[in-house]
């Protein structure tokens, strides 16, 4: 096993420091033109680190050596990882003390939504804004992520790249993160012009959008989407499904047409979960079919708008979200989740086991998606990520449980955390436990990296390596 060379990951995170600055100015903007000078204070000081970086940079050979999967891994946890913490000074202008600032902003670059902010309406709206620019830079690090997947040969990512082999598996991957940053450009742009046709006003049009196409769910009130109108939630439903679905099939559609869309099988299977979680939602917790509707895109897409009061549903209704919430949505997208093509994979393999119990044993058979046979890694991959999630669900779970926090909103508030989504049942806020505040800040930022890359940069053979 070769270890990590600290030389190579400090050079692309030099690279990455240089991204992360160009980005900073665009709050530092709206922070001027707000007149909120102490945000803006902080915000320049913060962009002095990367700066350092940068200048310091200077000093490292040009030269950069291919990445090996370990490193990719790494650098695409440590990129949300330096993220925050560059974004948890500025926040500290809420009034949020160091700890409730750094979990807002690994909230916000995980693209979660749960925040410590108890009345956001209070705030100025260049902080406001600044929230919203972390979710979108945090959807910016599915780029980055997708990226080291790839070099990480993850199976059922390995089509996300474009790559037939290992001889092209870099220019692939090159050209798919230009691709959907370029689609996630898009996105956001025509987000912003539908959104504001249906009615919202600026500036709550970017702060919305901006956390609807990452699938983050920030809001600018506390009880988020219940006072807007009802033509603004379907629309950023619709943002939040462009989200939630692979940025790489909007590209694809563009080439091939609107059947491809209509063919994807994930696709598919995220509007027939919206479909079941509106009917259990309707009859379970009585909502009106609309606010079910609207609640159960926002669960699956695990984008965190709330246009109901989530802590004061039945138990029923909070089961059925939380399951929403763990399967999530689209793999390459920006949700967050299990994803609904491993479940895909999982019912597959099941509906095969049952299937080769009634055939001759020479019988060669093998399971399909969208009419694409997966491969053994494929499979493995995918069921190694399910059980990852649910065994960091079930430790969560129990640490809230042992702090005497009611089992079923316990095992709500882990699920929001491990899935990204956002959405609370009434236990995250000022008056946590310090402990568990940590807890899920390290929940969202392994559910961000899918678990694996937080695993490689603990394991001591990562460092080390072994004969």
């Amino acid at each position: 096993m070769r270890p990590l060379r600290i030389t190579v990951v400090l050079r692309h995170l030099g690279q990455l420091a240089a991204v992360l600055l160009v980005l900073l100015t665009v709050p530092t903007g709206v922070a001027w033109l707000d007149a909120d000078w102490a945000l803006l204070e902080r915000l320049l000081l913060t962009a002095l680190l990367p700066a350092l970086v940068l200048a310091s940079g200077a000093l490292i050979r040009p030269n950069t050596p291919v990445l090996q999967p370990n490193e990719a891994l790494v650098i695409s946890l440590l990129t949300f990882v330096i993220a925050a913490a560059l974004m948890t000074l500025p926040l500290t202008t809420a009034g949020l003390v160091p700890l409730d600032a750094w979990f807002e902003a690994v909230s916000g670059v995980t693209t979660t939504g749960l925040s410590m902010l108890a009345k956001p309406e209070l705030q100025s709206d260049a902080l406001l804004f600044a929230r919203a620019w972390m979710q979108w830079i945090g959807g910016l690090g599915i780029v980055v992520l997708s990226l080291a997947l790839a070099y990480g040969r993850t199976g059922d990512l390995r089509q996300l790249a474009d790559a037939t082999g290992d001889d092209d598996l870099e220019s692939g991957v090159r050209s798919h993160a230009r691709r959907t940053l370029a689609v996630y450009l898009l996105l956001t742009t025509v987000g912003l012009v539908v959104v504001s046709a249906a009615g919202m006003p600026w500036p709550e049009t970017p702060m919305h959008v901006l956390a609807a196409i990452s699938t983050g769910g920030f809001a600018s009130a506390a009880d988020s989407l219940s006072r807007v109108e009802q033509p603004v939630r379907l629309a950023l439903v619709a943002v939040a499904l462009c989200g939630g679905l692979p940025l790489q099939l909007w590209h694809r559609t563009w080439l091939r047409g609107p059947l491809e869309l209509l063919r994807d099988p994930e696709l598919q299977a995220l509007f027939a979960a919206i479909a079941i979680v509106t009917a259990l939602l309707w009859l379970s917790a009585g909502l009106l079919p609309m606010d079910a509707f609207v609640q159960a895109a926002m669960a699956q897409t695990t984008t965190g708008f709330s246009s109901v009061d989530v802590s004061a549903l039945p138990d029923q209704a909070k089961l059925t979200l939380s399951l929403s919430m763990l399967t999530g949505a689209g793999v390459g997208s920006t949700a967050g989740g299990i994803k609904l093509l491993r479940l895909l994979i999982l019912i597959r393999v099941i509906q095969l086991a049952v299937l080769r119990a009634q055939l001759p044993r020479h019988a060669v058979v093998y399971p399909c998606i969208g009419g694409r046979a997966l491969e053994a890694n494929q499979i493995q991959q995918a069921l190694l990520v399910m059980l990852l999630f649910l065994l960091l669900v079930a430790a969560a779970w129990l640490a809230f449980v042992a702090a005497g926090h009611v089992p079923l909103d316990a095992l709500f508030e882990v699920v929001s955390a491990s899935a990204t989504v956002g959405l609370s049942s009434g236990i995250t806020g000022p008056q946590l436990e310090p402990g568990l505040k940590l807890l899920l800040t390290l929940l969202m930022l392994a559910g961000r990296v899918e678990i694996v890359a937080l695993l490689v940069l603990l394991y001591p053979a990562s460092w080390f390596g072994r004969a």
